[in-house]
Formats: C-alpha cells, sequence, structure tokens
C-alpha cells in the first residue's frame, strides 16, 4: 500500500511578472520558505494559484519549475482542472513528464453534469492518466456540489489518491472521513483554513490551505497539536487562523480575495511582485493587511 500524504500542502500561489509571465527567482525564493517552514508538499495551479485562468505557457513553467525547487523533498501535486476532458489529460501528461507526483482535478466548470456524469469523469480521469489522483470540490467556483456519497463512491475508484474539501460544510466532510476510516491509503483534506482544526479532530490527515502561502506557521502547528492531542494549543492556533482571515477581506468573492490578498501580502514581505493574471487587477493599500503583515513579520522575523 503507498503511503499516502500526511500534513499541510500548501495550494502555491503564482508569482508573476509585469508581463504576465512566471517570476522564476520568486517562486523559489517562496518554495523554500514553505519548505524550511515544514509544509508536506506543493500544490500548484489550484484556486489560489490562479490555475484555469493562466496562460498554458505560464501552467508548464509552473510545474517545470516547482519540481525543480522541490527537488524529491517534498511531493509536488499539479491542479489539471479544466472545462473538457482533453484538456485536463494533456496537462496531466504534461505533469507526468515533468515528474510530478500527483494531480488534483476539480469538475469541468461550464457544463452542469449529473453524479453519474462525475463519477464516469473521475474514473476516466484516474484510468488514462498515469498519475495518482486527487478529487477537489471546489462548488464556488465549478458551480457543482458533490455530495459525500458520490465522493465516496469516486474515492473507492481505481487510481484515486485523495481528497481535497473546498466546499465549507464540515458536516458533509465528516462524512466522507467516516466513510473512508478503513482507506489508511487515501488522504483526506481540508480547504478552508478556518475548518482545519475540526477536520483534524475528525480524522483528516491534513490539510489544503491557502493561508500557509503566507503563515505556513499556523497551519502546520495547528496540525502539530492536533496530531499530539494538544487540543489546548490547536486553539491557540486556531486563533490565530482567524486573525489571518482578515487578509482575504478585499473582493466581493472570497476565493479571488484569497488570491489577490496574499499575493499583496507576499509582497509586503519582499517574496514576490503584486500581479494578478489578466484581466483581474491586484489590490493594493490595504491597512489591515499592512497590520497584519507588520505584526507577522515581526514575530517571525521574516
Amino acid at each position: 500500500m503507498k503511503k499516502r500524504i500526511e500534513g499541510i500542502v500548501v495550494p502555491v500561489v503564482t508569482p508573476l511578472d509585469k508581463n504576465g509571465a512566471l517570476d522564476g527567482k520568486a517562486l523559489c525564493r517562496h518554495h523554500e520558505y514553505l519548505i524550511k517552514n515544514r509544509i508536506a508538499g506543493l500544490f500548484v495551479l489550484g484556486t489560489t494559484g490562479e490555475g484555469p485562468a493562466l496562460p498554458l505557457k505560464v501552467k508548464q513553467d509552473m510545474i517545470v519549475k516547482t519540481v525543480e525547487n522541490s527537488n524529491k523533498r517534498v511531493p509536488v501535486l499539479v491542479g489539471i482542472s479544466a472545462d473538457n476532458l482533453e484538456d485536463y489529460l494533456l496537462l496531466a501528461d504534461f505533469a507526468a513528464r515533468s515528474g510530478a507526483d500527483g494531480v488534483v482535478a476539480a469538475p469541468p466548470s461550464y457544463l452542469p453534469l449529473e453524479n453519474c456524469e462525475l463519477l464516469e469523469f473521475y474514473r476516466i480521469l484516474a484510468s488514462e492518466q498515469s498519475l495518482p489522483l486527487y478529487v477537489y470540490n471546489m462548488p464556488a467556483m465549478t458551480k457543482i456540489e458533490m455530495p459525500p456519497e458520490l465522493i465516496l463512491e469516486i474515492l473507492h475508484l481505481p487510481g484515486i489518491a485523495g481528497y481535497k474539501d473546498s466546499a465549507g460544510n464540515a458536516a458533509n466532510f465528516e462524512k466522507v472521513v467516516a466513510g473512508m476510516k478503513d482507506r489508511q491509503d487515501i488522504s483526506l483534506f481540508m480547504g478552508p483554513d478556518t475548518l482545519l482544526e475540526r477536520a483534524l479532530r475528525a480524522g483528516a490527515c491534513g490539510g489544503v490551505n491557502s493561508g500557509a502561502n503566507l503563515a505556513p506557521q499556523f497551519m502546520v502547528g495547528m496540525y502539530d497539536a492536533c496530531r499530539n492531542g494538544d487540543y489546548a494549543g490547536a486553539e491557540k492556533y486556531q486563533q490565530r487562523i482567524v486573525d489571518l482571515q482578515k487578509v482575504y477581506q478585499f473582493r466581493e468573492n472570497i476565493c479571488c480575495g484569497v488570491a489577490a490578498g496574499l499575493k499583496y501580502a507576499l509582497s509586503k514581505l519582499d517574496f514576490m511582485e503584486n500581479h494578478m493574471t489578466r484581466p483581474a487587477r491586484p489590490i493594493g493599500g490595504e491597512p489591515v493587511i499592512d497590520d497584519f503583515v507588520r505584526r507577522f513579520s515581526q514575530e517571525f522575523q521574516i
């Protein structure tokens, strides 16, 4: 049985230069910061990484540079979400040839597929590309919310390695955890930062948390505390994670606010420049974020 990934996997922000190309030096600097802080894996081209919105060249560069920077120190998972099956398979093939360790797929975002079609979608993806496949439930972006019963059915398909739940429904995630209690080969990850503590207590093996781009210390600390049964310590990290949410509150759509807020905050720490992929615009000049970054950088000497 292959060992599953456990711990905090970071859905990595994609650093861009002013021309919209990948900023390779910034990416390396960011990766080193994350790995130094004991993250369990790097997930590129997800929602936080603006994945489906990026040009193909930037996607490919992001995959290649991440595999190179990781240098087998942590696994690399690649988001392959698209609007049609063929594009999923093409990017999965590129990821495999580049040395990635797994691929992550949300459902196609344009057609409102029925449950039987979603099951077939994941069956084809798992069987027609070579890497372990992670299921990604992200209804805020795909407009498709997969119920726990469907998720459990998908997770029993050959080739499925895990599940990232970003639906924001902790009770539904707990049903999946309960249904998979005998499958120690499947990784079950919580996406929303603020639900990480509850998910870990319920039996999740980790999180894929956007805030770990900026404050991996909070999420890794939470994971360690819960793993060691230190729930008083976990509650302290929960309060820090709630404070971190201030970084995200500057777009009407919270998913867009996460990527934009993190890029602005990371630019204040000189990890990268503050550029979003077109036509999205960056945010800036936000005193609330500036205050959080000031306090955070002083505490951790960044």
